[in-house]
């Protein structure tokens, strides 16, 4: 009887330290949890990761080089097309502001290819390699390639594929931009041209 009377302290004393040791314990979990969650849920993540793996034509891991990390990003898109014209358009917005816009459009092949996105400030101009008329800065890409012949009433039409970026340092993007480009270009030129050209059905996909 002396001997449990003894030993309820001791009990007692060992119940408490086990008490503290769970509750510091479960303390320390929840801070590591919580740290865990901010890292992932509340700080810049890929383009990728935000957008739901969807993109302006090209792959994944280009597109994520080319547009910077945030904490939100949109993407729209829209095709607009009739029986002599062709118009698609692709852009990102992250953290409320545009950093890429990618189109495809049909014009007559008079035009000249648009070169914003050159200048002091963006890197030496440079064709690109399969393409006669064709351009790419550090931020901008721009392919020009033949859709529609003449038939006699100087008709003739080209589509003007352009990428561009915006960044505050635009580094070493030419090559992704020229890939992006190019994608846009697979996607839309057997569509856009077949659909624009005499006794054409007018189908064209969006890519």
């Amino acid at each position: 009887m002396e001997r449990t009377h003894m030993n309820r302290p001791l009990r007692t004393a060992l119940l408490a330290v086990l008490a503290v040791a769970l509750v510091a314990a479960g303390a320390l979990g929840g801070y590591l949890a919580k740290g865990e969650q901010g890292k992932n849920g509340n700080g810049p993540a890929k383009f990728s990761d935000l957008s739901g793996g969807t993109t302006c034509w090209a792959p994944e891991p280009v597109v994520d080089r080319v547009v910077p990390a945030s904490r939100s990003a949109d993407r729209w898109k829209r095709l607009t097309r009739a029986a002599d014209s062709y118009d698609a358009q692709c852009g990102v917005t992250v953290d409320g502001k545009q950093v890429l816009r990618v189109s495809v459009e049909q014009h007559n092949s008079v035009k000249k290819p648009d070169r914003v996105g050159t200048g002091p400030g963006h890197g030496r101009t440079r064709s690109i390699p399969g393409f006669d008329r064709s351009w790419s800065s550090e931020d901008t890409a721009s392919i020009v390639v033949p859709c529609t012949k003449n038939t006699g009433d100087d008709n003739a039409t080209n589509l003007y594929v352009k990428a561009q970026a915006w960044r505050e340092d635009y580094g070493k993007l030419r090559g992704d931009m020229v890939r992006i480009a190019e994608e846009a270009v697979t996607a839309h030129r057997t569509a856009a041209c077949r659909a624009a050209a005499p006794g054409g059905d007018g189908a064209a996909s969006e890519g």
